[in-house]
């Protein structure tokens, strides 16, 4: 536009030179028509800008690394044709928090409608947004173009659906008491007199109300009978998407959400029901999904890659704790780019685990009573292949 400008300056300039040196009709001619005709250019394309309309469409599913379509869909319900517009789209990985800019030419003609197809590509796993920004109606001399932004947002969005890698996944069982469970302890006896632990002699300090009458009188000794303990390992999977003083790495977040997805479909495979919890900073909103069968893990993808990355003093852990009473969970598992010593008061209720992503390969370390495995986005499924939770 500024050279359109410029150059149309200096013809202007050259011009009024020539009608000054020959003061004739045709140089006063020239002069009127440099000026008349780009003024008499801009307003039709003034006109037709009003009354376009767009839409944006997008594949649903990629993958990381390949090429996937979007397109760009143009309605000019106008009696006058656009030659010359330009449409600038945000393509963004909520996850990642990646964002690019890129434009797209394109022409309207009158009363008609046209597309155009573009190809984007994404290094890591996460919720595409696509959103129109603004389109840029241009004259056919380029001097008068009319930007127009969006009274609605015009948008469209893809799944990068993450790589799982095969890991071994053993789970550690824990004896945290739950009255209300169907699982009873395999390892000691409790107090649920519906379910039996073990039989056994009697031993001085036994309550009476414990002694199996009937087996007793068929060993012709005391006979006890051990109560079940019922307990809770239910597991649930957090990615920590909140981050401190520094910006969230994207590689790191692409890995997480890679060996999220890769334990949890081990789980499944296990027939290990689980739920998976994450903190969107964009909508301010915690969510926890149970993922019971593959179409439930598929169910909440889009809602995981698509938690938007922001700054936060909480964790996702204190995100989950803040509006319940108690630790639902006997086993918890976080996902994140760095080790968090405040998380020491959960290891004391339930089995903790983290994984960590980040620059160096930590290996395995036990800090604040939680056991941590940590890695780099490069050999995070390495440093995974066997998982005790």
């Amino acid at each position: 536009m500024k050279k359109s400008r410029v150059l149309w300056g200096l013809w202007l300039l050259m011009s009024v030179i020539f009608c000054m040196a020959t003061d004739s009709m045709a140089g006063y001619l020239l002069v009127l028509l440099s000026v008349i005709v780009p003024l008499l250019a801009a307003l039709p394309v003034r006109r037709a800008a009003k009354r376009l309309e767009t839409e944006l469409t997008i594949s649903a599913y990629g993958e990381k690394g390949t090429a996937f379509a979007g397109k760009i869909l143009l309605t000019n319900k106008s009696l006058f044709p656009t030659d010359r517009i330009l449409c600038r789209v945000s393509c963004e990985n909520l996850l990642t928090g990646e964002k690019e800019v890129i434009s797209i030419h394109m022409a309207a003609p009158s009363r008609s409608n046209t597309d155009t197809e573009f190809l984007l590509k994404s290094r890591h796993a996460g919720k595409v947004r696509l959103s129109l920004q603004k389109m840029i109606c241009y004259d056919s001399f380029g001097l008068f173009p009319v930007k127009t932004v969006p009274s609605r947002e015009i948008s469209a969005f893809a799944l990068v659906v993450p790589e799982s890698f095969s890991l071994e996944t053993q789970i550690a069982y824990g004896e945290s008491t739950n009255m209300d469970s169907d699982e009873y302890s395999m390892k000691k006896a409790g107090y649920d007199p519906s379910e039996t632990f073990a039989i056994r002699e009697y031993q001085p300090g036994d309550r009476i109300r414990q002694i199996h009458w009937k087996l007793t009188e068929k060993f012709d000794n005391l006979m006890v009978r051990d109560y079940g303990l019922p307990i809770q390992n239910t597991i649930l999977l957090l990615l920590e998407t909140g981050y401190g003083t520094e910006e969230a790495d994207a590689d790191c977040l692409d890995a997480l959400a890679e060996a999220l997805y890769s334990v949890s479909q081990e789980l499944l495979s296990q027939q290990i029901i689980h739920s998976i919890g994450w903190q969107n900073h964009e909508e301010n909103t915690f969510q926890c999904v149970e993922v019971e069968t593959e179409e439930d893990l598929n169910a909440l993808l889009p809602e995981l890659l698509g938690a938007v990355p922001g700054r936060d003093g909480m964790s996702v852990a204190d995100h989950y704790m803040e509006s319940r009473e108690q630790l639902e969970f006997a086993h918890m598992v976080i996902f994140s780019q760095a080790h968090q010593a405040s998380l020491g008061g959960l290891a004391s209720q339930c089995i903790l685990t983290e994984v960590i992503c980040s620059g160096e390969a930590a290996g395995y370390d036990q800090q604040d009573g939680i056991a941590i495995l940590g890695g780099t986005p490069e050999n995070l499924p390495e440093t995974l292949s066997y998982l005790e939770i």
